[in-house]
């Protein structure tokens, strides 16, 4: 019964956690690979079978957003949330064929085949097709309309023209072979994409041609879209709770399935009978969660449950205990049922790499050091352990780390009621806790750079590099003996033997091992510095270590918009340029539309962006790289790495959908929207709504993130972008938007990186 809160909370909110000043630096790797796949599959026009794969790359450009994506899909949502695993069956690829009765009101397709039995005053087998007009060829009695009719109807229609014809016959009809639906697939699936599914399909069966629903779609608000713009809506949960498949509809060919996001996942545990992560709709309450989750279980105290809910104006996790049934669970992360005992005798929960897990009462142990004395541990990570509880109101949670190795770090640490103490193992260093306090760990995880590897490992309080490096099995036979150790929260940086250094943990601490012998890279810095070219350092060097090597910069140079090029983030973004352009073409040839008043359409825009992009401009990281910065001191340099120190910056520059997109000298106290005045103001498809401003230290600050943009001040070497409002409203350009998004950001951005480097 281990508690995973909040990291529904990350599930939930995590598109909304990252700041203005990665916008930039995470262009690509915003997409989730269930979104790059939507783009792919949806404007490929390709017919999919259930197997088919996307050999699409993944862009995954931020090692950081790239363990939190991880971290949510491996302990998050493995095997916990429920109703996902419904669609782990796939469906037969078969049509239906051979002699089978059709229900009447099947609505008969294109190339459908039929035999018509007729008996009585004349008998006669043959077959009979639907042709691409609709239409099937009747002997003797001629073309008859049938497509889009039901087949009862079609056999009524059929047995009244063979009475006007024939007296004493009968007419049967019988399904000799269906044709397979054209549906689309598109949103939070797996693979999206266009499939061919049997006739007989479902919202449900259909759904798994292309893989089932994703773990952050919507289960409960499955929209069908027919041809004609008629939709319906499915929930799941009627079906796999109630056993109600009255609205799990037949599809028909040219249907549209769409799966947004699930807009909130609740977690319940305790003392129900199926523990699990449930989507959650507006005004659903602890009485709906429980019923999900087949009721309360005999020991259950229905009057002390406990809902961790999100506090949206302190941004915080706060916890309340009720009895009402009815408490709506708006904004809530987790329920949990008390068991009858569990309050009264059971305050501490113990669990992970111990050999007795489980609740242990607070009436026994004051103080943590007591109760670790207690316990025996099983192959324990032991440089840091977690302590999640509340306060004595039970308000406010508080996390605090601690290390089994330097007792100082829990000795007078004053335990809780309702704690939850976890330790991980020594191999997977896992934890099972909630975002806030995940994002804890993280800060004091200490990166080991070593050769062309980065290790992570969290270590808090007192420790010696030695015993992780040790623990890792790391080679150290070419290593130097000397390391350094980087603590940019402190700004301070330690060179010292690494048998003999022993550090206090730090945030974002950093240890980099350097050989001499089998590790070189070279580096490229240019601009205003007296001895610019390539320069050879050791693996694991830092930006710091380069402007050492370099000597001075230059009077006129402007250090804060030092720009910083990653060889492997270019490579990335251009593969991903070529994938747009690719993606782009195939769409414009797909739609055919265009804007009636004969403008260039949102394809053909997107399209010649794409050519204005200049490669060398490609893999900025975005951030203050200026010498003595937290940026410099830990930055890891790579081979092929490009760095570019920029004269001080006169000018302003405007671009995007402005009447004269221009470069002015700068002038005090310039605001926003006079820029886009000294532009020629809006032009008519501009997004007034969008516009950001980008730093010169490649930073991003967003209108939608920051409301007193337009009376932000702009700085030399600032511009200011317009971007252009989406008019086409179509699947094709839905289907887009993630691409056209990162297009424009990285169209501008380069633009910015070219006025500034000239």
């Amino acid at each position: 019964m281990h508690i995973k809160l909040a990291k529904t909370f990350f599930l939930l909110y995590f598109p909304f956690l990252l700041t203005a000043q990665e916008i930039d630096e995470t262009l690509l790797q915003n997409l989730t690979s269930n979104e790059i796949e939507l783009i792919t599959n949806s404007l490929s026009g390709e017919i999919k079978n259930r197997d088919t794969e996307n050999e699409l790359d993944i862009i995954q450009l931020d090692e950081t957003l790239q363990e939190e994506t991880d971290l949510m899909d491996g302990n998050i949502v493995n095997g916990k949330k429920f109703g996902y695993d419904f669609f782990s069956t796939s469906p037969s690829s078969t049509v239906a064929v051979g002699d089978l009765p059709l229900p009447n009101d099947y609505k008969i397709s294109l190339r459908d085949k039929f035999t018509v039995i007729l008996s009585g005053s004349k008998e006669d087998i043959f077959d009979l097709s639907v042709k691409l007009d609709g239409t099937i060829l009747f002997p003797e009695i001629g073309s008859i309309s049938v497509a889009g009719e039901t087949f009862g109807e079609v056999k009524e229609k059929i047995s009244n023209l063979v009475d006007q014809v024939y007296i004493g016959v009968r007419v049967d009809l019988s399904i000799k072979n269906l044709s397979s639906k054209k549906i689309s697939i598109v949103g939070a699936v797996k693979t999206p994409g266009t499939y061919l599914v049997s006739p007989f399909s479902t919202i449900t069966s259909a759904l798994s041609y292309s893989g089932g629903i994703s773990e952050i779609g919507s289960l409960r608000k499955i929209i069908l879209i027919r041809s004609s713009g008629e939709k319906f809506t499915f929930d799941l949960y009627d079906l796999l709770i109630d056993g109600n498949r009255s609205n799990d509809i037949t599809i028909e060919s040219g249907d549209t399935i769409l799966i947004n996001s699930a807009s909130q996942f609740v977690e319940i545990d305790g003392e129900i009978n199926r523990p699990a992560i449930y989507e959650i709709l507006e005004d659903e309450s602890i009485e709906d969660i429980v019923r999900f989750a087949l009721g309360f279980t005999q020991t259950a105290n229905k009057s002390n449950i406990s809902v961790s809910f999100l506090n949206l104006k302190e941004t915080k996790i706060e916890q309340k205990t009720t009895s009402d049934l009815g408490y709506t669970l708006n904004n809530a992360l987790e329920v949990e049922v008390f068991g009858l005992l569990s309050e009264e005798n059971f305050s501490i929960k113990v669990f992970g790499s111990v050999e007795e897990p489980g609740f242990y009462s607070i009436d026994e142990y004051e103080y943590l050091h007591e109760l670790i004395k207690d316990l025996t541990f099983v192959d324990v990570y032991p440089w840091l352990g977690v302590l999640e509880q509340f306060d004595k109101k039970n308000v406010v949670k508080t996390t605090k780390l601690f290390s089994l190795k330097d007792p100082s770090t829990y000795q007078s640490i004053k335990l809780l009621p309702n704690s939850k103490l976890y330790f991980a193992d020594l191999n997977s260093r896992t934890y099972e806790v909630e975002l806030l306090t995940q994002n804890l760990i993280n800060d004091y995880s200490l990166n080991i750079f070593f050769k062309d590897t980065v290790y992570k490992l969290p270590v808090f309080g007192d420790f010696s590099p030695i015993d992780l490096i040790k623990l890792l099995g790391l080679d150290l036979s070419d290593i130097e003996s000397n390391v350094t150790y980087i603590l940019p929260s402190q700004d301070k940086v330690i060179y010292d033997d690494y048998r003999n250094l022993r550090v206090l943990a730090s945030k974002f601490h950093t240890l980099i091992l350097r050989s001499p012998i089998n590790d070189l890279i070279t580096v490229n810095i240019s601009g205003a510095l007296n001895f610019p070219g390539d320069y050879t350092l050791t693996s694991g060097s830092t930006l710091e270590d380069l402007y050492r090597a370099t000597g001075e910069f230059k009077e006129q140079a402007y250090l804060k918009g030092i720009i910083l090029h990653k060889e492997a983030i270019r490579k990335k973004q251009l593969e991903s340029l070529e994938i747009a352009k690719n993606k782009l073409n195939e769409a414009m040839l797909f739609s055919s539309k265009a804007n009636p008043d004969g403008s260039i359409n949102d394809l053909e825009f997107y399209s010649k962006l794409t050519e204005t992009i200049e490669p060398a401009n490609l893999g900025r990281v975005a951030g203050d790289y200026s010498p003595g910065s937290k940026g410099s001191m830990n930055t890891i340099l790579s081979n092929g790495d490009k760095i570019i120190v920029p004269n001080k910056p006169f000018g302003i520059n405007v671009l995007g959908e402005v009447l004269n997109p221009i470069s002015f000298q700068f002038k005090e106290n310039l605001k926003v929207n006079d820029a886009i005045l000294l532009a020629g103001g809006f032009q008519k498809l501009a997004d007034k709504s969008s516009v950001y401003v980008i730093k010169s230290d490649g930073t991003i600050e967003n209108l939608k993130r920051n409301i007193f943009i337009r009376d932000l001040r702009l700085e030399p070497g600032d511009t200011v972008v317009v971007p252009r409002m989406i008019t086409t409203d179509s699947a094709v350009l839905n289907a887009l938007a993630p691409i056209t998004q990162i297009l424009s950001n990285l169209a501008f951005s380069a633009a910015a990186i070219d006025n500034l480097s000239d």
